[in-house]
């Protein structure tokens, strides 16, 4: 081969890219993707901030043998028949995005109907105060509270689905004592301010009963980024603006420390790599020829064995 040959050789050599060069060249492009994917990710994050809205469906669960059986866990959890009969009413609740609203604002809103107008049409509700006056004398406790984690689309140890139970009582004179009651449910991300998530139905307990369990299940759908978020429980007796009882993650380790997040960053997706190897002439081709041959002798020689 004559120096021009050689020149020529060379350059070629040097502006062919190698199969090594190829697959480098691909896992900096999917690595950029991915990226760019996060950046897309944050951006909701930061957006579902901004503007200030949540959505979310919660519905009771009716309260058997198998949903009292079962125990609080970090992890996630098979639903029972009655759990799995609520979640199937979850998809059917229509969900729109609603401000934030936290707890002193869900606080002053009650307090400020005490002194609503009948005659405006605004209900009005009593005070505690009002309760003593009228002779009415019991005391409400939740005894307990806890919660269970279901549904994770993406596999990263944060859940869009989940349950909050908690068993509370009523406490007077008279044996058999029953109450009107209803629930307000706040989460608290990551020690941030109690917001409020759901509002239950009005419920009747009977004294310390301990078969009258209530739970709520819940599907976070949008504004709720992965974290990990706190629960707190606040009381009402019907007709009455005063909470009667509250429990939180200060007072149950169970409402402490939820891995949740909304539907829209629990989505499930596959990311499709493909990686093309280009093998062109030269000793590499020969290597590649060398393999094919040998597989297929050995394939002959195991025929004739």
């Amino acid at each position: 081969m004559n120096r021009l040959t050689m020149k020529h050789s060379q350059q070629q050599a040097t502006h062919t890219p190698s199969a090594l060069g190829k697959v480098y060249t691909a896992i900096k492009a999917t690595a950029l993707m991915a990226m760019l994917g996060s950046g897309v990710v944050m951006a909701a994050d930061n957006t579902a901030e901004l503007n200030g809205l949540v959505g979310s469906a919660s519905t009771s669960v009716v309260q058997d043998q198998q949903t009292l059986a079962q125990g609080f866990s970090r992890a996630g959890q098979r639903m029972t028949d009655s759990q799995q009969a609520s979640a199937e009413l979850l998809k059917l609740q229509e969900v729109a995005p609603a401000p934030r609203k936290t707890r002193d604002q869900v606080i002053a809103e009650r307090q400020a109907l005490t002194q609503g107008s009948s005659d405006a049409g605004t209900k009005v509700l009593k005070s505690s105060a009002q309760r003593l006056e009228a002779g009415i004398y019991h005391e409400f406790v939740i005894y307990e509270a806890s919660s269970r984690l279901f549904e994770d689309f993406d596999y990263d140890g944060f859940y869009r689905t989940f349950s909050v139970t908690f068993d509370a009582d009523v406490h007077s004179y008279y044996v058999g004592e029953h109450a009107d009651v209803y629930a307000d449910l706040y989460l608290s991300r990551n020690g941030g301010p109690w917001e409020l998530y759901h509002t239950t139905d009005v419920f009747t307990i009977v004294d310390d009963a301990t078969d009258d369990d209530f739970e709520v299940l819940t599907t976070l759908h949008t504004g709720y980024p992965t974290d990990h978020y706190d629960v707190l429980i606040d009381l009402y007796e019907v007709g009455y603006s005063d909470i009667v009882a509250t429990i939180s993650s200060d007072d149950v380790d169970d409402l402490y420390g939820l891995p949740l997040e909304s539907a829209d960053r629990d989505e499930y997706v596959v990311d499709e790599v493909i990686t093309e190897v280009e093998v062109s002439g030269g000793s590499l081709s020969v290597g590649w020829l060398f393999g094919l041959l040998g597989l297929g002798w050995l394939s002959l020689i195991r025929r004739r064995q």
